[in-house]
């Protein structure tokens, strides 16, 4: 009897629990991603992902994403070493934090999504262009024009940039790059 009232109190718990988390949808990183492109001598354009994305949504519309810079992948490891090293200083800055809130109802939908960006130790409004499609048991966020993000609003020294330009031969490279992204949350 003693083990079938602690089962119980277990299955009760898991229900619970579960019931709890219900509301709330993961980000699923496998399903997401954000991508840039970088620019140098005015014309040449690189591009680059990170797919290492955590966050949540809950039922509310309030979201939190990590950005993990330190998987910033260029498609060359050398660059990829630069961004992280030079430009980003991933040993200080590892991540980005977005936090806002989505009005969930009548999807899909194309909408401006307001959020906080905290980058570099410097918070940030930023308005995202997005397309929601909310199905039964996911939210999908999808960039539906490039927002323009420039470094030096968040305070990146112009010195990072310097010298990640030196290091390949002082060629000019852009402290704006136009962003999109694709975010999909599961329950």
């Amino acid at each position: 009897m003693k083990k079938l009232l602690s089962f119980i109190g277990l299955a009760a718990a898991l229900v619970s629990t579960s019931s709890f988390s219900s509301d709330k949808y993961q980000l699923d990183p496998k399903l997401s991603s954000i991508n840039f492109a970088t620019i140098k001598k005015q014309y040449i354009v690189e591009s680059a992902t990170i797919n290492q994305l955590a966050g949540t949504l809950d039922d509310k519309g309030t979201f939190q994403i990590t950005v993990d810079l330190n998987s910033v992948q260029t498609g060359v490891p050398i660059r990829d070493t630069r961004l992280k090293e030079m430009f980003f200083e991933t040993a200080k800055y590892p991540s980005v934090q977005i936090a806002g809130n989505i009005n969930l109802t009548k999807s899909p939908k194309q909408l401006s999504v307001p959020a906080k960006v905290t980058w570099f130790g410097k918070t940030l409004p930023i308005d995202f262009p997005v397309v929601i499609v909310d199905g039964d048991d996911y939210v999908m966020a999808s960039s539906y024009s490039p927002v323009i993000i420039n470094a030096a609003s968040f305070g990146i020294p112009a010195e990072n940039l310097a010298k990640l330009s030196n290091a390949v031969g002082g060629i000019k490279i852009s402290n704006q790059v136009p962003l999109n992204f694709v975010l999909v949350f599961k329950k």
